[in-house]
């Protein structure tokens, strides 16, 4: 009933409660130093222990590919272990340990991610300390990297240079992420979020074995560092371990980060289109905005385009037959909506009017009690999903400590649970059309 006031804290909403309403996890972050922390999260019903140090730095274009590049390295290989090859023998000795780098980006954050992973003791045949000497192999990648006269090993550094370049090439070459590369390019342009993770091709084809040892110094010394700790049981002196080991870097001035930076709109929406040699069109709709409330606004993200159930799904993908896929994404960094789809030709006007509609929709009112239930039990459902992996336990404190909160999911469900439904109207009236980005099909000449 779209007249109706639904309130999401309603009985309505109360049909499936949480399993865990006693919490067995326990999570504590304690500071190691000037901008470096330790988080440790247990819960007993692990079987592995996880640790992964971040590096946070505000995103360069200039340097994104020489950090990025660093960190890569540093994962590969260590004095200690001189290759990739001696390394995977070493982990694999390890009960299959796990080593490896991640890049990303938060806005106009990158993050390079080192991590490890393991059996907890417990599981090993003779009860070994098997996270103890993990951690002691990633300290020694850290502090103890495979490098010489200043300058990672030219053998490595040309294996990981390829990875990185091909990480750029797959930006390109996967579709529909490229339009959505594209879209950011143009809403955040003279904004460090406008760049790729991973830096350009030519920045990281120009680099070299030297420069790439250059930057991770550089990033160990400025880098914002959280740790993170994750496993069913605490492991004795770790914190006092980390802290040692980091208070080894000499001459360290951290940069300070800021993961939540709106975007401003521009004063008139701007629409790129592009040409390119594909068989299905790719449209990018952006809105900015400065409401303030995230969960209204999550909220109507998903009701408009985030479930299966949303009127973008149901209504421009499934009744009127215009999109092979239609979402919307909430980027709370930027404070940015976006809108991704894939279109015929010959739609691509039809499906920009209709999309557009939906969203006006729900401005208007437009709100049945069926499409709030099932906007707030894919929130229910995502929720209790935290802390089956531990990479879940992890994303979800690092996502506490960027917004500055220090919410339970059984916490952050209430919040979702207070949200009106004047509340996702006034967040989707807050909305301010931005950026159109529209990938077209290019004729091939025939051979």
């Amino acid at each position: 009933m779209a007249g109706s006031d639904i309130r999401a804290g309603s009985p309505l909403f109360r049909t499936a409660l949480r399993k865990d309403d006693v919490m067995t996890t326990s999570y504590q972050r304690i500071p190691l130093s000037d901008a470096i922390a330790f988080s440790e999260i247990l819960d007993p019903k692990l079987k592995t222990n996880s640790l992964r140090i971040q590096f946070l730095q505000p995103l360069s274009e200039k340097n994104a590919a020489a950090c990025g590049l660093g960190g890569s390295l540093i994962a590969s290989s260590s004095k200690a272990y001189p290759s990739n090859a001696i390394m995977n023998r070493k982990l694999h000795m390890l009960y299959g340990a796990d080593l490896s780098c991640s890049i990303s980006k938060m806005g106009d954050v990158q993050v390079i991610t080192l991590r490890t992973s393991s059996i907890a003791d417990r599981y090993a045949l003779e009860h070994e300390a098997v996270f103890s000497e993990l951690t002691q192999i990633l300290l020694g990648c850290i502090f103890e990297p495979n490098v010489t006269d200043g300058a990672f090993d030219e053998t490595e550094f040309r294996i990981q240079q390829t990875n990185l370049l091909d990480c750029i090439d797959a930006e390109v070459n996967e579709k529909r992420q490229y339009a959505i590369s594209q879209t950011h390019k143009t809403a955040f342009a003279g904004e460090p979020a406008a760049f790729s993770c991973y830096g350009t091709r030519e920045s990281a084809e120009a680099m070299t074995p030297k420069a790439a040892y250059k930057a991770f110094q550089q990033l160990l010394r400025t880098a914002q560092i959280e740790i993170y700790f994750v496993g069913p049981e605490a492991v004795p002196q770790l914190a006092d371990t980390l802290r040692q080991a980091f208070a080894a870097i000499a001459d360290r001035k951290p940069v300070p980060v800021s993961f939540l930076s709106p975007s401003p709109c521009k004063p008139e929406p701007v629409t790129v289109r592009e040409a390119l040699p594909v068989n299905q069109c790719k449209m990018v709709m952006g809105w900015k905005t400065s409401y303030t409330d995230r969960y209204a606004l999550k909220m109507m993200t998903m009701l408009l385009g985030g479930t299966p159930s949303s009127k973008l799904f149901a209504n421009v993908r499934e009744k009127m037959s215009l999109c092979y896929y239609c979402a919307a994404n909430f980027n709370e960094c930027k404070s940015f909506m976006q809108v991704d789809s894939g279109i015929e030709t010959e739609n691509l006007e039809t499906a920009e009017t209709a999309i557009a509609a939906q969203l006006e929709a729900i401005c208007s009112g437009d709100i049945s009690d069926e499409e709030m239930h099932s906007t707030m039990m894919t929130i229910h459902n995502t929720l209790c999903g935290v802390g089956d992996t531990a990479s879940s336990y992890i994303a979800w404190y690092f996502g506490q400590f960027c917004r500055g909160t220090k919410l339970t999911p059984a916490e952050e469900e209430e919040r979702y649970r207070q949200v009106t439904r004047e509340d996702i109207i006034a967040a989707a009236k807050s909305m301010q059309p931005d950026t159109v980005y529209i990938m077209e099909c290019k004729e091939q000449e025939a051979e």
